[in-house]
């Protein structure tokens, strides 16, 4: 027993001495960069810097480690959850700390960003209303003329990075013809101050928004559901068509599409049609899995051909089909994760687990054995190891980098 007490003392003693480690730069410039999208998030705050922690995209404190990296949300972040002016308040920070770190950082408008623009606040939730003071205070805030509201507009609806076209739900080939320069000004140039909305029509002449068609680019779930079957006609078409669009300016044909809006089953990221068409919603928010959702999020990368093309890599951090633990929607306590082979579960017969039951209770063997009990005789290395680890704490959070802060929507 003294020779464990003396490896956790040289251990600490390890840390104290240790210097100090290198801190990226403000911004994480020299990070290797990266293309990283994720789905909707729903208003939840918590699973929103979880997956952003988990990606590397941000530390602790919410600053931007991902360097020249390109992350891209895919939209839907208004509704069902309560923190929605939350996460508005983070990209907008993010997005001016990854300009100044070589990155970008692109959020999309979705489907639910539409209905909020246009009055209609069915699946918002209490908390997130009362946050702004009721209902009324909190139409004016996500109004085109408000300062969520025209946050929101000044985002496009979709964005073509590296030959992969990025979208909330899916382009069919009626818009692709038209090109996404098309599709972002069809969006804004419908919420001018002139002409402003309070509900799924125009109040001015009538006139119904294009994109609250089924099969605008910020509904349209047909691409995904042909694909699903084994129909890639569509995807193809649009494809080709965004390529002609894309190269006619001087950049890449477009070879893959990544969306959102259609939560897949079992938190399993879909990549169909030769991985040509990604589909990226899991369900993050607990406001759809209300115990706990899912965590994943894609990496394009590219492959070993040359030229190399970007390939779809779905990254699980707490595993493929598991469910990750986070505090519930009403502060509870942790959930926690699925049974797997890393978390052994109570046996079924009510035994609890038998590898915990197999354990020696403490100082069982040492009263055996005639021993006073296992720390006694080395209670001076407690203290000592337990001044130094105190030590090397605050030594730790001293060497933490500072960063300035950034101002959200409203400005706080």
């Amino acid at each position: 027993m003294r020779e464990i007490f003396s490896l956790l003392l040289c251990c600490a003693a390890a840390c104290w001495l240790a210097p100090p480690r290198a801190v990226a730069a403000e911004g994480g410039r020299g990070s290797e960069a990266r293309l990283v999208a994720f789905g909707d998030l729903h208003g939840d705050l918590f699973r929103c810097r979880q997956l952003l922690r988990l990606a590397n995209v941000t530390d602790a404190n919410d600053r931007w480690i991902a360097g020249s990296s390109i992350v891209v949300q895919l939209g839907d972040v208004a509704d069902r959850g309560r923190h929605p002016h939350k996460i508005y308040d983070l990209f907008a920070s993010l997005e001016q700390q990854a300009k100044a770190a070589g990155g970008e950082f692109i959020f999309l408008i979705g489907n639910h960003e539409l209905m909020n623009l246009l009055g209609e606040h069915s699946y918002v939730h209490p908390d997130a209303m009362a946050a702004f003071g009721g209902a009324e205070a909190y139409a004016a805030a996500f109004s085109p003329q408000g300062p969520y509201g025209s946050y929101i507009l000044q985002h496009p609806v979709s964005v073509v990075r590296k030959g992969v076209v990025f979208v909330h739900a899916g382009i069919t080939p009626a818009y692709a013809a038209r090109g996404v320069g098309y599709i972002n000004a069809e969006l804004t140039k419908h919420f001018s101050r002139e002409r402003h909305h309070t509900a799924s029509k125009d109040t001015t002449n009538g006139e119904e928004h294009p994109f609250s068609d089924s099969d605008s680019p910020l509904w349209s779930r047909t691409i995904l559901s042909e694909a699903k079957q084994g129909n890639c006609s569509l995807l193809r078409e649009s494809l080709r068509l965004l390529s002609m669009q894309e190269v006619s300016a001087g950049r890449l044909p477009v070879h893959m599409m990544v969306g959102g809006h259609s939560v897949q089953a079992g938190g399993a990221i879909a990549v169909e049609c030769n991985g040509s068409l990604v589909g990226a919603d899991v369900g993050l928010s607990r406001s759809v899995y209300l115990s706990a959702g899912y965590v994943a999020y894609v990496e394009l990368v590219p492959d070993a051909s040359d030229p190399p093309r970007l390939v779809a890599q779905p990254r699980y951090p707490f595993g493929r089909g598991v469910r990750a633990p986070a505090p519930s929607l009403l502060g509870g306590p942790v959930q926690p994760p699925r049974c797997t082979q890393a978390v052994r579960c109570p046996s079924p017969a009510g035994g609890g687990n038998r590898e915990l039951a197999a354990l020696p209770r403490a100082g069982r063997g040492n009263e055996r054995s005639g021993s006073a009990g296992l720390l006694a005789p080395h209670y001076h290395l407690l203290f000592v190891l337990a001044g130094l680890s105190l030590v090397c704490l605050v030594r730790l959070r001293r060497r933490r980098p500072t960063g300035g802060r950034h101002r959200g929507v409203c400005g706080h």
